[in-house]
């Protein structure tokens, strides 16, 4: 475990009872509430100084959404457990400039709101959503607010992503979990070509996360993930890797616990200002969490 206090940059905790999930209804593992109460226990000996939630995909349509119920789900939560500091909510950013008067009820009354997530990954046209024009205009729209913008896709869909950032130069981009990287399928080779061709965009950083959830969740090993793990830190460096946890998405495959194990043997040896760069001090920065 790291000598210091971290800050995991991808929190999900979800509520049934107050939202609606059909994405994970019926999944033997998702198929119920995760509280801010679960993550507590379940993050073991591990020393979290700060957590940031991430949204979790609550049943949306193309006229409406759960987005404000959520935040204020994780604003409840966030009473319980003040270490929640950041909030990245849904957001219709394929209404382009329609999308204003909501961000702008966001901004001025929900002041952890930090950036924007809407994942892309498991839209029935990726490719059209992502690049269409409306949505390319609400996503350049987050500059005017402070926020920043979180991509979510799967490594058959980074060809997408390539494309993606160069239309959106100045607004600060994230990409979840690596882009998730096929390690089941041994894409190492277009992992690391992916990894140098996004990392030359200055305003896109790279979360480290969910690497054993894209492997074998039974059976993958340190050395399945240690070539992910040391390619992105060749592409985007100490400076632009945040650390993340994804609970509890995680633990299809891991705990959290387990995950830092493996972090820690792969950075063994690295100077304590870089793992401090890496789990703690970059998420402070780009999350603009003021710890």
């Amino acid at each position: 475990m790291p000598s210091f206090p971290i800050i995991d940059t991808h929190l999900h905790i979800w509520d049934f009872d107050r939202l609606n999930y059909s994405a994970f209804a019926g999944h033997p593992l998702f198929g119920k509430s995760y509280q801010i109460e679960d993550y507590q226990r379940d993050c073991g000996d591990l020393e979290v100084e700060a957590m940031v939630f991430l949204e979790c995909y609550a049943d949306f349509t193309p006229e409406s959404g759960q987005y404000l119920e959520e935040i204020a789900f994780v604003e409840d939560s966030a009473k319980r457990d003040p270490r929640i500091k950041g909030i990245v909510p849904m957001a219709p950013l394929e209404r382009g400039d329609r999308v204003r008067p909501l961000l702008e009820e966001m901004k001025a009354k929900h002041p952890d709101v930090k950036g924007i997530r809407r994942i892309v990954e498991f839209d029935d046209d990726p490719r059209g959503l992502t690049l269409s024009d409306s949505f390319v205009e609400g996503v350049n729209l987050l500059g005017d607010f402070g926020y920043h913008f979180e991509i979510n896709v799967n490594h058959t869909q980074m060809d997408i992503v390539r494309e993606f950032v160069k239309r959106v130069p100045d607004v600060p981009l994230i990409l979840d979990h690596c882009g998730k990287p096929g390690i089941a399928e041994g894409a190492i080779d277009q992992y690391r070509d992916d990894v140098a061709v996004l990392s030359r965009h200055e305003n896109l950083w790279i979360k480290l996360s969910d690497l054993p959830v894209e492997a074998d969740h039974q059976n993958w090993t340190d050395a399945d993930l240690r070539p992910y793990i040391d390619a992105t830190f060749d592409a985007f460096g100490f400076d632009r890797t945040i650390y993340a946890g994804d609970y509890p998405i995680c633990l299809q495959a891991t705990t959290l616990p387990r995950w830092v194990d493996v972090l820690d043997r792969a950075l063994a040896g690295v100077p304590e200002v870089d793992l401090r760069k890496f789990y703690r001090d970059n998420a402070n920065a780009f999350y603009r969490l003021g710890l």
